[in-house]
Order: C-alpha cells, then structure tokens, then sequence
C-alpha cells in the first residue's frame, strides 16, 4: 500500500545507510537553491514574498511522498508557471497584493484536483498537447516578458507601456528617473549569476547572490542609499487555511486548463530530460498525480502551484540526491530557515531578486534549439517564432492556447498532407528507393511505384486519392500502378472508400492495381471490407519488391504475347 500510494516512502526504505549522508546533503544544497528562488518568484507572482517560501515547503514534501515516477525529480516554483500564475490573477480582477495570495492559493488548489483527475483518468497524454518545438517558442516568448516585467525592479522606474519594445523605449525617455546604484547592484549580480552558472554549475549561483546582497545591505545600509529591500517577512510554518476564489467562473476554467497544461509540459519535460542521464523512465499518469498532490498542498497551505524545477533537480542529482528523502529535507530545511532566520532577508535589496529573475529568463531563451529547428525543419521554426509573438503581444495566458492550436495545427498538417514518394529501383543494389533522394535510381518501365508515408484514414484519404492519380498521371505511358503500403499500419471507412474510388478509376483507364507491404489493421480491413476481393487477393503481396515483380511478370507476360 505504501509503494502504491506513498512512493518516496518506498524509495527512503530502500535505501542503504550509507547514502542517508548524501541524501541528506542533497537536500540542504537544493534548499539554499530553493530559497532565493522562492523569494524571487512570489514577486514575479505579485504575493507577499513568504509565500515563495511557504511553496516550497509542503507542497515539495507532498510530491516527495505521494506518486513520483522519477524519485529523483524536485517540485518548485518555476518561471513560466509562476507568470502564468500571477497572469491569470491579474485577468481575474485582484489587484491588490494582500487580497492576490488566497486567489492564487485557490487557483493552484484547483489546478491540483484537475491534475489529480487527469491521473485517474490517465490522461497523461496532455503533455504532448504543446509540441517541443512550440513550447521552446512559447518559453522563449515568456523569457522575453520576464525581461521586461523586471525593468521596475532593476531601475525602480514604474513603466507603464505594454508590450516589448515600449517599456524599454520609455525608460530610455526616463533615464533621468533610473536610480543607477540599484541598476549596477543588479547588472553585477546578474553577471556574477551567469558565471558562476557557465563555469562553476556546482555552486548554488541564486544562494551566493541572496547573501553577498544581504551582507553588502547590512554593511553599506543600502536602504539609507535608497534601496528598496523586500522588507520583513513573518517567521513561522504556513499553516492550513482554506484558499478563496474570485472572478468569472469561465475565466477561471481557461486559467486552471492553461495553467494545467504549461505546468504539467513543463514537469514531464524536465523529467524526462533528467531521467535521461541516469537511464531512469518517468510515468506521466504517477507525475501527474504527484504533480497534483504537490498543488493541493500549495492551495491548502498558503503557497502556489510548482512543476518540476529544473535548477532544484540539477543540483540534487549533482549532490548524489536519488531519492525521495532530498525533497524533504529540503522541504525541513526550508522551513526552518522561515521559522529562525528571515530576520536577515529583510534587508535583501529587490535588486537581486530582479537580477534573480533576469538569469531566469536568460536560461529560458533557447537559442540553441531555435537554431537546430532551422537546421532540421523551417515549417517547426516558423511555429516556435509564431509562438514566441503571440506570448509577446497577446498574452501569457493566451498564449498557452495558442500554443496547444498551433501544435494540433502541426499535426493536422501532418495528418492530412503526409509525404509521399514515387520508388525506383537502385542500380547496385536493386532495392526500391525514393526517385527524390536518389535520382540515378531506375524507373520500371510501364509501372509506377507509389509510396504512401502513413496510415490511410479519413484526414489524409482524399489527398491518397488525389496524389496516386497525379503521381500516375504523371507517367501516360504505365500500365500497372503499384502501391507500396509498408507505412500503412491502420485504416477507416475514408480509406476504404478512396481505394474503391481509385480502383474503379484505374480499372477505366486500363491501369492494373497492385499492394505490397502494409500491417495490422490494415490488413484487416482489406479483409473486412471486401477490398481484397476488389483488388484481388492473388494482387496483394507481403512487401512492395514482390508486388513490382509481380507486375514486372504480368508485363512480361503481355509483351511475350
């Protein structure tokens, strides 16, 4: 029962004692990790500030217990989900930032249950609703919101134009507003956080920036300078405490279903990722579960939905972190810090929250896979690109639908347009090649060979239909049309109907009609349907080399007589 239902505690029993130490290091270093992120996040969000921390307490344990696939996966707060989070309160009418933490308590309580019911439901599959090169898009549109979110923070210039060129068109207009010490606090500590991260990774670059900002605030009495500090937050646990819900019930269904779905990509992705180096497997359906029990637990105790976190994972598994016991000790860890030690965040200037949250927005800009889209498939780029704009300049919260859209677009696309190939012969080896990639291959003479790259279903069957006879048309002088159907490994009534409707075609124009390949269910309706009796049984073969030596025989045979 405890496997079943409370994996991490499976996961702690099975481990040796020996590694209790490491795992038990893991955790504290995934703290000092956590703990400025937590800070900076809850601004990102619009909540007070121990709110960042209180996320990433229970809800980091309750995944750490409940339904983990990848044991060695850490729950936080995460940057997409966060702005997305702090979006969808904005829209739903709560302004003020005393009366934003219940609402975003109840909307990451809801998102929860719909997490925990896609588990039951094992609708895991909901991952791949934003394609990877959309979401890189769609990350890549968030990263450069959060850039311009930040500006305030940085130069402590309230800006008011939207988008993603005016906000910094007017700060230039105000360059005389800028309070320049607080922007050189934060350009050094941006610059320090990307070295450390390029060439000391190992080193916690957010921990190191929180306490060298503290220390330089408390010696220089930064805030006498004019430095905005976060100020002093309330030590002591969250404790339980039922969330409110506020705004039109429509528009807080799109923002749990966006929310659910950035959230849930996010996660799997980076699981999937870390699991890759060490040869581990995560289950979508158990992910979401613990990816629920994580946001019931934020929405019960006064913290916001988390995902996978990517910076909190890199450094458990670096420390040896393989269990479950890292995320609570990080969860231990972090609370007790809420409950002795936030008298000295007080004096943290926002400054390196904001230059916290730029780094973040930096490691979220994948130049790198725009580069390999471009590389390998233009029509992918072009999504990404098309995803990033309608972040910008729609929305964070619209763009997560438009993301979902332009991905069901891509594979309707693929669906009803798949590529299609006519086959030659190679001339050294004599196998069927695509005459595309291989013009020196030979054309049979009087035969077509047709090559379909996907299963035949109502989406794509019509386009079959067009392209065998354009492909045929193509070649006046073929008297045999040889269709090579090993991709074809499903079938409907479309594709019934657009066979008949070619063999009918090609019976009154003369032209014999032969199949090779083909699997499964396909061939099972060939049966079913009686298009086997239609071709004839004696014209459909194992794989397309038999049926074009078929028809090379059959042509033979006609030229002998």
């Amino acid at each position: 029962m405890a496997a079943r239902w409370m994996a991490g505690f499976a996961s702690i029993a099975e481990l040796p004692r020996s590694a209790i130490p490491r795992e038990i290091g893991a955790g504290i270093s995934v703290a000092a990790v956590a703990i400025p992120i937590g800070l900076a996040y809850a601004k990102l969000t619009g909540v007070p500030t121990e709110i960042g921390l209180y996320a990433s307490i229970v809800p980091t344990a309750a995944y750490a217990l409940f339904g983990p696939s990848s044991r060695y996966l850490i729950v936080g707060p995460d940057t997409a989900t966060c702005l997305l989070l702090g979006t969808a309160v904005t829209q739903l009418g709560v302004i003020a930032l005393d009366a934003r933490a219940p609402v975003v308590a109840g909307l990451s309580l809801l998102v929860g249950i719909a997490c925990l019911a896609a588990a039951m439901l094992r609708l895991g599959f909901i991952a791949n609703l934003i394609s990877r090169p959309v979401l890189v898009g769609y990350l890549a549109g968030v990263s450069l919101t959060l850039l311009v979110t930040q500006l305030p923070s940085v130069s402590r210039v309230d800006i008011h134009s939207p988008g993603l060129f005016r906000p910094f068109i007017e700060l230039g207009w105000r360059a005389a507003e800028i309070h320049w010490p607080t922007l050189s606090l934060a350009a050094a500590l941006l610059i320090l956080l990307r070295l450390l991260k390029r060439y000391v990774p190992r080193i916690p670059g957010p921990a190191v920036a929180i306490v060298l900002a503290i220390l330089l605030s408390e010696v220089l009495d930064l805030p006498s300078a004019g430095f905005a500090t976060i100020g002093a937050i309330p030590s002591g646990l969250p404790s339980p405490r039922l969330p409110s819900f506020a705004g039109d019930p429509a528009q807080l269904a799109l923002s749990v279903a966006g929310l659910l779905v950035v959230s849930f990509s996010s996660g799997i992705l980076t699981a999937r990722a870390f699991g890759q180096k060490i040869d581990a497997d995560s289950n979508p359906n158990r992910e979401l579960a613990g990816f629920g029990a994580a946001d019931v637990a934020a929405g019960l105790f006064q913290g916001f939905a988390v995902t996978g976190a990517d910076s909190r994972t890199a450094v458990a598994m670096a420390s040896g972190g393989r269990s479950a016991l890292v995320g609570l000790v990080a969860a231990a860890t972090v609370a007790l810090v809420v409950t002795l030690l936030t008298g000295p965040l007080a004096a943290l200037p926002e400054a390196a929250l904001g230059a916290i949250l730029v780094s973040a927005a930096v490691d979220l800009f994948d130049g790198k896979a725009f580069r390999r889209l471009a590389k390998i498939d233009r029509h992918e780029l072009a999504f990404a690109l098309v995803a990033t704009v309608g972040v910008i300049w729609i929305g964070v919260l619209q763009g997560v639908f438009i993301a979902v859209a332009m991905t069901l677009v891509h594979l309707l696309r693929l669906a009803t347009r798949p590529l299609d190939s006519v086959m030659g012969l190679d001339p050294e080896r004599g196998d069927l090649v695509t005459l595309s990639r291989n013009p020196s291959a030979e054309v049979p003479d009087r035969i077509v060979v047709y090559l379909f790259e996907a299963s035949l279903i109502f989406l794509n069957a019509h386009y079959f239909l067009e392209r065998a006879i354009q492909v045929l048309r193509s070649r006046p002088d073929a008297k045999w049309l040889v269709l090579d159907t090993s991709a074809m490994m499903n079938a409907d009534t479309g594709a019934v109907d657009a066979m008949e409707d070619l063999k009918h075609r090609l019976d009154a124009e003369g032209v014999g009609l032969l199949l090779g390949g083909g699997h499964g269910h396909f061939r099972e309706i060939l049966e079913r349907s009686g298009l086997a009796e239609l071709i004839g049984r004696d014209r459909i073969f194992d794989t397309p080399a038999q049926a074009l030596a078929a028809a090379e025989a059959m042509r033979d045979q006609l030229r002998s007589n």
